[in-house]
């Protein structure tokens, strides 16, 4: 008998629809429904997971510990949930959870819905134990397509392919997801966010994706194009505030993947220096800050900037200065629409431009002098001396 027929035989059983996860509150199975629609049943199923509020009163009530079912009450408005837990050979590998509609009561635990979750118990088994070998086999694989030698790049392609892992497409794209410096965040949670990822950004869902964490990095090989917004959304969420994503360019064949994860990493730290880009940066969109991102920002001091910029940045009102003159060089030097930008009258922005020019010591209608402060600006940015 199949999981979906187990599922829907253990519904049939109780006479309502159930939903099964597994260990880590991942969806496994739901059987079907034809009654009315349960919108908090249905917004599991649509997010492939346990809410929070659902894992924390399953934890609460101790459901794993538990011999058989456990009525949980109802909260905040929601309704009365019956939860079990799933067994194989005596370790917990999942739970199946109904809900109890007011004016019901729950159907008694009998031998039939014993066995169901032992049979259920069964497969759920065989199911995490095939995840950890897949696990395991896409960490070797994916170690070798990102940071092995040519030929080690090949064979790993060439068995990704085959094993199914990753789906063929014309070219792959590399994501690189990691903790900000400064916050924290666990190899578990860096999983969690791997999983669902893989799971949901991939623009078309028939093309499987496949990640790893290696050496405190998510890794992300994607067949085809990248839902990005599912990524911002993703990383929007408070478990994974701490985190930044890069996003790299589209290479063929899958053994040139190793280019896109070098331009992810590089995106990767865009998205921590620079809060202006938000939480997802991408490779196509950095332009000059390609090559500025590959410098050793970390061990750049005010001094290695251009003197006309360090005396800018020294002044007593040297920020607000600088941020009018990286305005003023970012609309080509046009005034009104500088103005505009700013929400200044003309004659203010004039009058720091002005000010400018006596403090940095500098002539702004020199294209040479332009270019060395625009630039010196924005390395002093993602060096974050500013």
């Amino acid at each position: 008998m199949t999981l979906e027929a187990q599922v829907q035989a253990y519904a049939d059983r109780l006479g309502r629809p159930i939903i099964v996860f597994d260990a880590e509150f991942t969806v496994t199975a739901f059987s079907v429904h034809d009654g009315d629609v349960d919108h908090a049943r249905l917004a599991i199923i649509l997010a492939h997971r346990g809410s929070s509020r659902a894992r924390e009163s399953i934890k609460e009530f101790r459901v794993g510990q538990a011999d058989g079912p456990v009525l949980i009450p109802a909260i905040e408005g929601g309704q009365t949930r019956l939860v079990a837990p799933i067994r194989h050979d005596g370790h917990l590998v999942g739970y199946v959870s109904s809900t109890i509609p007011d004016g019901h009561e729950p159907v008694a635990d009998d031998e039939v819905l014993r066995t169901g979750r032992e049979q259920l118990g069964v497969v759920l088994a065989a199911m995490a134990l095939g995840n950890r070998q897949d696990e395991d086999r896409a960490l070797r694989l994916l170690s070798a397509l990102f940071g092995g030698g040519t030929e080690h790049r090949a064979r790993a392609a060439d068995e990704l392919l085959t094993s199914g892992l990753l789906s063929p497409a014309p070219h792959y794209t590399a994501i690189s997801l990691a903790v900000a410096p400064g916050a924290a965040a666990s190899v578990a949670t860096l999983r969690l966010l791997l999983d669902r990822a893989v799971a949901s950004i991939p623009v078309f869902p028939t093309l499987k994706a496949v990640g790893a964490v290696i050496d405190g990095e998510a890794v992300i090989a994607v067949p085809y194009e990248i839902d990005a917004d599912r990524l911002t959304a993703l990383l929007a969420q408070p478990a994974f505030s701490a985190l930044r994503a890069g996003i790299g360019g589209a290479h063929a064949p899958l053994a040139a993947a190793f280019r896109s994860l070098r331009e992810a990493r590089i995106a990767q730290r865009a998205a921590v220096v620079d809060d202006d880009r938000g939480s997802v940066a991408h490779w196509a969109d950095l332009g000059l800050d390609r090559v500025l991102l590959q410098l050793p920002l970390a061990e750049l001091a005010l001094t290695d900037l251009p003197e006309a910029v360090q005396r800018l940045l020294d002044a007593q009102s040297g920020p607000d200065l600088a941020h009018t003159l990286e305005a003023y060089l970012d609309c080509g030097c046009d005034a009104q629409r500088t103005a505009q930008e700013l929400h200044v009258h003309r004659s203010t922005l004039y009058y720091r431009l002005d000010r400018i020019r006596a403090i940095a010591d500098v002539d702004l209608a020199d294209g040479g002098v332009r270019r060395e402060l625009h630039t010196a600006l924005r390395v002093a940015t993602l060096a974050g001396l500013r």
